[in-house]
């Protein structure tokens, strides 16, 4: 019989992480920290902390705060610098995602901090490597800088539906590249920098490497990326006739012979990577709704599949219990449990983390009296 652990389950439940990030792509980060058992300090600067938390529009806020502490301290006083000092003094990882210098101007950059605490993991999350390193941007503007902004506009239909900078570059690649260190029981301290317009350049890896190849130099040919770029009748978005779409990527000849078998043109298997083929299947698949082509190739490897709409994925699945537990369980992570508390209020726990750092409560009522805490 399978057994689990509170450790298997929680694995870094003995990690303490001090937590300077802002906005979306370091909060998220912290995020799956916290689901994982780590202790996240979410350190906010008064007046007004984390900016997303005055965003009215959205409540990612809360999504992305869920399972961590919120203490409140004035980063613009030598008190509330000592502070976060004696809580990274104590902590495994921490983490910022400002401008390359803010945290070195507050007191807060590695050499200070190592100093406190030769072990501790600092991760600086950028925005762009080079010459830009201090300039103000966003998601679109690591894009802009990657060098792959290009690719990601061709044929002139850029993609709004996601933050693919902030998530991918500024979430999930420096999230593996810290896992990695953490996951080293010898390690030391040191300082790693992670910059999300080169954490985004992973989204077309492929085909960078396809197109510096010698042999691909004289021929603008992408390699991989060529036979999956939509020109080709295997790999394609097909539109149908209810409006629904028909995702085929039959790249390998067993398949497309399989698709073409199914859909009873024999004819077509030859033409695998014919372009003049393409208007043929547009014709065909217009000829009936998108559910039609789901279920006529159901059971056979035809790699075809009907692009399941939001609102149908809602009906026909958990997603919304999931959503509504945690919602990152929907995303494929680990359930948090229980035990993962809300999202906290500003500053909720200033106290309590003030005084396990050693901090009596005349002294922790004096910092809030000076506006150093809240």
């Amino acid at each position: 019989m399978e057994m689990w652990s509170d450790e298997q389950e929680r694995p870094l439940q003995h990690i303490r992480v001090v937590d300077l990030t802002i906005m979306v792509p370091g909060p998220y980060i912290t995020r799956l920290l916290a689901q994982y058992g780590a202790d996240v300090i979410k350190i906010e600067h008064l007046p007004n902390g984390d900016p997303l938390r005055h965003v009215k529009e959205s409540n990612l806020f809360e999504l992305l705060n869920q399972g961590k502490r919120s203490v409140a301290l004035d980063l613009g006083s030598d008190k509330g610098i000592e502070i976060v000092k004696r809580l990274a003094s104590e902590s495994d990882l921490f983490i910022e995602n400002f401008r390359s210098g803010v945290m070195d101007r507050f007191g807060l950059g590695y050499s200070h901090l190592s100093e406190e605490n030769a072990d501790i993991l600092y991760a600086s999350i950028r925005g762009m490597a080079g010459e830009h390193e201090s300039r103000a941007a966003h998601d679109f503007n690591f894009i802009a800088n990657s060098g792959c902004g290009e690719w990601f506009l061709e044929d002139g239909a850029p993609n709004y539906s996601t933050n693919f900078g902030d998530i991918v570059g500024g979430a999930l690649v420096p999230l593996t590249k810290l896992l990695m260190h953490l996951a080293n029981p010898a390690r030391h301290g040191m300082h790693l920098v992670s910059h999300m317009d080169e954490g985004f350049r992973s989204l077309y890896l492929h085909r960078a490497w396809d197109a510096l190849s010698p042999r691909n130099q004289t021929h603008n040919n992408f390699g991989l990326h060529s036979l999956l770029d939509g020109k080709l009748p295997h790999s394609r978005y097909y539109r149908c006739r209810d409006g629904g779409w028909i995702a085929l990527n039959a790249i390998q000849a067993k398949h497309w012979e399989i698709f073409c078998k199914a859909v009873d043109r024999a004819e077509w298997i030859p033409r695998m990577n014919d372009p003049q083929l393409v208007p043929d299947l547009d014709k065909l698949f217009m000829d009936a709704p998108s559910n039609y082509w789901e279920v006529l190739t159901k059971g056979q490897e035809a790699c075809l599949f009907r692009v399941i709409p939001w609102n149908d994925h809602v009906a026909g699945s958990d997603v919304r219990a999931k959503m509504s537990s945690d919602p990152f369980t929907w995303a494929g992570f680990t359930a948090a449990g229980g035990d993962l508390k809300p999202c906290p209020t500003f500053g909720q726990d200033t106290f309590a983390v003030l005084h396990g750092t050693g901090l009596d409560n005349k002294s922790i009522a004096e910092l809030i009296q000076s506006g150093t805490a809240k």
